[in-house]
């Protein structure tokens, strides 16, 4: 006989773990927050064209494609530019914006 528990899940518990993680760090913590906003105003990333399928962080670059089709959730190159730009307002002594709109007013 297997005994099953409904509603518990290994994987729950790992993720809960996680998150608790990445939470006491401040610069995850803006990049979730910011991340969370982005959801508020937009569908696809806002550094994604829609046309041509380019990132406009990687714009620069030979391979400027995004590799994720404007899905901004989990985006490694995302989150390293907002780490960035975290740093550089940090390193400036400016204000940390609370909202994705006024990270453009920094």
């Amino acid at each position: 006989m297997v005994l099953v528990r409904y509603g518990y899940s290994d994987e729950e518990d790992l993720n809960e773990y996680e998150l608790k993680r990445e939470i006491k760090d401040p610069k995850q913590r803006w990049i979730v927050r910011i991340i969370r906003s982005m959801k508020d105003y937009y569908k696809k990333c806002p550094y994604y064209d829609t046309r041509s399928g380019d990132c406009f962080i990687l714009f620069n670059t030979e391979d400027h494609k995004c590799p994720r089709e404007g899905r901004y959730e989990g985006c490694p190159i995302l989150e390293a530019f907002l780490a960035e730009r975290y740093d550089e307002l940090k390193k400036r002594g400016k204000p940390i914006p609370y909202d994705f709109r006024d990270l453009a007013l920094y």
